[in-house]
């Protein structure tokens, strides 16, 4: 029997050596378990803050949580914060007009799923949100708003939240423009004004 689960054993190390499958799956444990999850389906890691806000960030998915925790259309998220500051909110945004913030009341935290670890005590009225964690700034359309952290969200901290509709790691991006996207913004004013600039001293100097 033992000889049997050694070689067991060590078919599935070389399985994974030589097929490129990860030994460990990556899990992402910022989430409590519930509904139909054992975790986090997605974690967002801020890469840069200014000014207590998120500015960048990537997105990641679990190999181990590959579904809605309802089964059909509610999502956990995690939020790790590697900036290197203090972390105090962060603007998301649904891809492509995806209404992430049309919260319907099945929330983890709404009650639906019995006793969430770090629901207890939790104010946002969304049921999407557990202690310490404010939506705020939804818009009309319900794809984009703010996620608040009371008393800031530390460097290396974490924490979560859900949101609606399934995900993909592109689902959700950025209300914030990088700064290399304002650079952009700005260097096409200044052509511009610089043109209107031109039209103008053509425009005087015929008259």
């Amino acid at each position: 029997m033992k000889k049997t689960m050694f070689v067991a054993g060590a078919f599935l190390v070389f399985a994974a050596l030589f097929t490129g499958a990860p030994a460990y799956a990556n899990s992402y444990a910022q989430c409590p378990a519930v509904g139909l999850d054992t975790g986090c389906q997605f974690l967002i890691t801020v890469t840069s803050s200014k000014g207590g806000v998120a500015t960048a960030f990537t997105v990641t998915a679990s190999t181990t949580v590959t579904g809605p925790f309802d089964g059909t259309e509610d999502t956990l998220v995690g939020i790790l914060n590697s900036s290197g500051s203090t972390v105090n909110s962060i603007g998301l945004t649904g891809a492509g007009g995806l209404n992430i913030f049309n919260f319907d009341g099945d929330g983890a935290c709404s009650g639906a799923y019995g006793t969430i670890t770090g629901c207890s005590g939790a104010i946002d009225p969304s049921g999407y949100a557990p202690l310490g964690v404010t939506f705020s700034g939804i818009n009309g359309a319900q794809t984009s708003g703010t996620l608040n952290f009371s008393g800031g969200l530390a460097n290396g901290g974490s924490n979560w939240f859900s949101v609606e509709n399934p995900l993909t790691t592109s689902s959700i991006i950025s209300t914030v423009p990088e700064p290399s996207s304002l650079v952009l913004l700005g260097s096409g004013l200044l052509g511009l004004i610089r043109l209107k600039t031109r039209c103008w001293a053509k425009s005087h100097d015929k008259s």
